[in-house]
C-alpha cells in the first residue's frame, strides 16, 4: 500500500489525476474545459470483462474503526472497459482528503472482486491538479469550432451574452495554437431588399469580426464573407430569427 501514487498529466485541453490499483485497474479525476469533473475506473487487466461497478467511502486501513460517512456512487456509464462516474464527484475528492478510503466492488463475469482506493499523497496531488485546471482553455473545441450569434430584425450589434461568448472564443483562440482560420459569415432574414440585407449582413460579420480583434485575434486569421438572404437555415414560423445571424466557424491545422 506504500507505493500508492497518484500520477499528473494535462495540458490546455485535459487535466488527469491517475493511480493505478495493481495489475487490475487505474482510477483517474479528469476534468474538461466546460464540463464537470469526471472520475473514472478503466479495466487494465485484458482478460477480464467489467459488468459493473460500485463504490463507497471507507474508514483508512490504519485508522481505529470509526463510521465513515454514508457515501454510496455508481457509475453513469459502463462498458466492457471503463466505468464513468459523473456523480457525486466533488464529494468524493472531498472524503479522500478527509482522510477516508475508496472500495470498490466490481461485478466480473463469475467472480466479484473489491478495490481499495486510499488517500495517501492525495492532498499534493490534488493541489497539482487544481493547479492543472486552472490552466484549462475557457472553452473546449466542441464548444468553440462553431457559434452563431442572433441578431433582432434589423440590429447590427452583437447583444451582450454574445459578446461575453465572443471574449472566451477570442481567449480560446489565443490559446489554442492549431486554430488557422475563423471564417465569419454575415447572413440576413429577406426584408427589406435583396441589397440591403448584403449590406445590413456585411455590417454584421464586421463587427464580429472587430470585436474578436479588438478581444486579441490576430486578424490575419479572420475571412469575412456576406451571403445577405442567399443561405437561410430556417423557414416558416420562426424562420427569419435564425436566418439574422453571423456564424463564426474554426479551422485547425489538420493532426
Amino acid at each position: 500500500m506504500d507505493q500508492s501514487h497518484w500520477q499528473i498529466s494535462g495540458d490546455q485541453f485535459l487535466c488527469r489525476m491517475s493511480q493505478s490499483l495493481g495489475a487490475m485497474a487505474t482510477l483517474a479525476f479528469t476534468k474538461e474545459p466546460g464540463r464537470q469533473i469526471e472520475m473514472q475506473l478503466q479495466l487494465d487487466a485484458v482478460h477480464l470483462e467489467l459488468q459493473d461497478v460500485q463504490g463507497q467511502v471507507v474508514t483508512a486501513g490504519w485508522q481505529p474503526v470509526q463510521t465513515a460517512p454514508a457515501v454510496r456512487f455508481s457509475p453513469s456509464f459502463t462498458s466492457a472497459r471503463l466505468a464513468r462516474f459523473t456523480e457525486q464527484v466533488p464529494l468524493i475528492m472531498q472524503q479522500l482528503q478527509q482522510g477516508y478510503w475508496l472500495k470498490l466492488s466490481l461485478d466480473l463475469p463469475g467472480q466479484a472482486i473489491d478495490l481499495t482506493v486510499p488517500n495517501l499523497k492525495f492532498e499534493p496531488a490534488l493541489q497539482q491538479f487544481q493547479a492543472c485546471i486552472a490552466g484549462l482553455l475557457p472553452l473546449r473545441w466542441e464548444q468553440a469550432r462553431e457559434y452563431q450569434v442572433i441578431y433582432p430584425s434589423g440590429e447590427r450589434l452583437a447583444d451582450a451574452d454574445s459578446l461575453a461568448y465572443l471574449r472566451l472564443l477570442a481567449s480560446y483562440i489565443q490559446q489554442d495554437k492549431k486554430v488557422r482560420k475563423i471564417l465569419i459569415d454575415g447572413h440576413s432574414d429577406d426584408a427589406p431588399t435583396s441589397l440591403a440585407n448584403r449590406v445590413l449582413s456585411e455590417e454584421r460579420a464586421d463587427e464580429v469580426a472587430s470585436r474578436l480583434i479588438e478581444f486579441g485575434v490576430n486578424k490575419q486569421k479572420i475571412e469575412i464573407r456576406a451571403h445577405g438572404n442567399r443561405y437561410p437555415q430556417a423557414v416558416g414560423h420562426g424562420g427569419p430569427k435564425h436566418n439574422r445571424r453571423v456564424m463564426i466557424r474554426l479551422i485547425r491545422t489538420p493532426a
